[in-house]
């Protein structure tokens, strides 16, 4: 929370996509922190969910550090006009491709500050999205393709 205004990210998620409904619900699809990549370099799409809390104006700026700490990918500056008795949301898809494996993060600037971060780890992989053929691990042998 930025000390002198209140203000505060109560959510960033990464999903494979992310929107508002017509009623003005939120829904993120697919949370993920991790990719797996069957080989490199790699590009896969995702969306970020973004949510503030607090009042006045502020500017929002969503990016993606690769593993050495380089910015790979900035969103334009988004003017937020906060109201306290709602939350804010903000919806950003991208997509990125990656060289080689590490962790790459996902911060949330506000007013000039990283306040919020999300790990994205890329790693060599199965697939892109680690499919488990046996997701409740009852054993035997994975179903026929």
């Amino acid at each position: 929370m930025t000390e002198s205004t209140g203000v505060r990210v109560t959510a960033l998620l990464l999903g494979q996509d992310s929107f508002r409904d017509e009623r003005g619900r939120a829904h993120v699809i697919g949370i993920f922190d991790t990719v797996g990549a069957q080989q490199f370099p790699m590009a896969f799409q995702f969306s970020i969910y973004c949510r503030l809390h607090g009042e006045g104006s502020h500017e929002l700026i969503l990016r993606v550090l690769d593993p050495n700490g380089m910015e790979i990918v900035r969103s334009e500056p988004i003017t937020a006009n906060l109201l306290p008795i709602q939350g804010h949301q903000f919806f950003m898809s991208l997509g990125i491709q990656a060289e080689n494996d590490g962790l790459f993060l996902v911060q949330a600037i506000l007013d000039g500050q990283v306040v919020q971060e999300a790990p994205l780890l890329v790693e060599s992989g199965e697939n892109e999205w680690h499919h488990d053929p046996d997701p409740l691990h009852l054993g035997g042998p994975p179903p026929p393709n």
